[in-house]
């Protein structure tokens, strides 16, 4: 059972960090964005705000994509860290809730019909470190 839980827990985190890459590189989602890839690439139409004036926008994207870039990065350490692998396991709680927060800020600041699966996994990835309802045992 162990094997089963530490692969879905890897499972969801590479959806979580692929949904967060999804607005590094939002070309694959078209105008409109689809379920794969949350995040169109007419960025500047969907703020929460509404449009973004060229100052703003220079200022929002960057601290956005380096939202998006802090989550991916803290995924796939907590990926390691599933598997024991470079990373030390009792960090997996501390990784998933970066990059959970992280995400959530950007499909919150940034939305689109197509961001309820990838809210859902971050609620789901929050609630889990923070409770510690699972957290991967070191290996022997």
């Amino acid at each position: 059972m162990l094997i089963v839980e530490r692969v879905a827990a890897a499972l969801a985190l590479f959806a979580a960090a692929h949904f967060s890459m999804g607005f590094i590189n939002s070309s694959p989602g078209g105008s409109g964005g689809s379920l794969l890839f949350p995040f169109s690439t007419s960025s500047a139409s969907t703020w929460v705000f509404g449009s973004l004036d060229r100052g703003v926008a220079a200022l929002l994207i960057p601290v956005m994509i380096g939202l998006a870039g802090l989550a991916v990065l803290a995924f796939f350490l907590a990926f390691l860290a599933t598997f024991g692998l470079w990373v030390p396991t009792d960090l997996w709680p501390r990784l998933v809730l970066i990059g959970a927060i992280c995400s959530a800020a950007v499909l919150v600041l940034h939305p689109s019909i197509w961001i309820v699966i990838p809210l859902a996994l971050d609620v789901v990835l929050l609630w889990v470190a923070w409770t510690e309802a699972w957290t991967p045992v070191a290996p022997a």
